[in-house]
């Protein structure tokens, strides 16, 4: 099994992920301030989850991009900036309410299902919400889903060695929280591509994890 990183800075639905019973022998919290080519080298791939402070990855995206050049995955979600990711990204208005007013058309339009994370995912799994479209992209990169518009929500190259998937879904952050249930499908997919083991049961929280009895009204 190669590991997974979750890249960590403080938010609570990152830590709830990589420390739930079903994900916690995959993922490796790596917070962002002790984020090194060092810290990550033993890992087969990192995640960098929507709500990651942009400002630390730019100082640190040497080892970012070391960490390619040496073979491995890096999936990053939500929003990003030029000055650490070779793309550029835009702000578009997140449709919260688009499966109430009319569920035959999600945010995303098309997607490619024959890229290992989409593989098997119905079109509601493939999509919930976007936060933002990419309008420039690095060399050699491939479109994975689009909007109606065109725009571009998800997209991977192989330019710096590895393999950087970028995507303008939010599936830790969403997961964690619990706001969407299904997207056990969306993270277990994703986590089976990058780590080569396929998640299995429910999502739940481990009290243990925060030094309590009971989370959420669930008994130890």
């Amino acid at each position: 099994m190669k590991k997974i990183g979750l890249v960590f800075n403080g938010v609570w639905s990152h830590y709830a992920v990589a420390t739930a019973p079903k994900y916690r022998d995959i993922y490796e919290l790596v917070y962002i301030h002790d984020l090194t080519f060092d810290a990550i080298k033993h890992l087969g791939a990192l995640i960098i989850p929507f709500q990651s402070h942009q400002h630390e990855l730019e100082r640190r995206k040497e080892h970012l991009y070391r960490f390619l050049a040496a073979d491995g995955k890096i999936a990053v979600f939500g929003d990003s900036t030029p000055l650490w990711l070779d793309a550029q990204w835009e702000h578009r208005p997140t449709n919260n309410y688009w499966w109430v007013t009319d569920p035959t058309n999600p945010p995303v339009s098309h997607t490619n299902h024959e890229h290992p994370v989409y593989q098997g995912l119905a079109p509601r799994h493939a999509c919930w919400h976007i936060h933002g479209v990419y309008t420039s992209l690095p060399k050699g990169s491939e479109v994975i889903q689009k909007n109606d518009e065109g725009e571009i929500i998800t997209w991977q190259t192989k330019h710096y060695g590895g393999v950087l998937f970028a995507s303008t879904l939010d599936p830790i952050v969403e997961h964690g929280v619990q706001q969407i249930r299904h997207l056990d499908n969306y993270v277990d997919s994703l986590t089976s591509w990058l780590s080569g083991v396929k998640p299995e049961g429910r999502f739940s929280l481990d009290p243990a994890a925060y030094g309590v009895d009971e989370v959420a009204g669930m008994a130890a």
